[in-house]
């Protein structure tokens, strides 16, 4: 239906930065996290470059990992969530809180509505893009009402893997919206890698 469409965005606007901005990483990691057979595997070898190249780095992990093996309930595991948990162990959490997903999902779509931490937004949009639940519709329904136009683009990267087709020309339009409000900033790159993943999803 959009296929023209978006061949004609890519086309006129390219990506050609030479290191991984914000949301390439979010999106790599988003796609890591909705397939956990490939996350799992991309865990184990970070795992071991870490032992063996920095075990300090991984020793400094330990105690956030006892935390979120010792969560028992959604509230645990929202507030490491909003704690800004060690990115070694985000996976960790990600994984307990799909143990816990209907009832953390509807809490953690709401936060992320008003929330200013960055670490609580990357790790709610990875923990998401996991999720089978359906909260598209919910995100782009307050998306105008957020005021942190970070969180706006890393959840635009997000509602690549879970937007219906329908909203293509909605992601195009928050694209140029956010290159105008922000001519200085790259907080677009996270419509564009939305729409990169959406034209896989639907025109591969």
């Amino acid at each position: 239906m959009y296929k023209k469409q978006l061949e004609k965005f890519f086309a006129e606007n390219k990506i050609t930065d030479k290191i991984p901005s914000a949301q390439a990483i979010a999106h790599f990691m988003m796609r890591m996290s909705a397939t956990p057979e490939t996350d799992i595997g991309l865990r184990n070898v970070i795992d071991t470059v870490m032992q063996e190249q920095s075990p300090e780095r991984f020793a400094e992990a330990d105690p956030g990992k006892a935390e979120i093996a010792a969560a028992t309930t959604p509230a645990d595991i929202i507030r490491l969530m909003r704690r800004e948990v060690d990115t070694l162990n985000r996976p960790a959490l990600i994984d307990k809180a799909m143990e816990m997903e209907a009832a953390i999902v509807p809490d953690v779509v709401r936060r992320l509505k008003t929330n200013l931490s960055d670490g609580f937004i990357e790790t709610a949009a990875q923990f998401l893009a996991r999720s089978t639940m359906d909260f598209a519709e919910e995100i782009i329904g307050y998306f105008d009402e957020m005021h942190n136009p970070y969180a706006q683009s890393i959840l635009l990267v997000l509602l690549g893997f879970k937007a219906d087709e329908k909203h293509i020309p909605w992601l195009i339009e928050q694209h140029d919206k956010l290159k105008k409000l922000h001519p200085d900033e790259i907080y677009y790159q996270g419509a564009h890698y939305a729409l990169a993943e959406m034209e896989g999803r639907f025109y591969a």
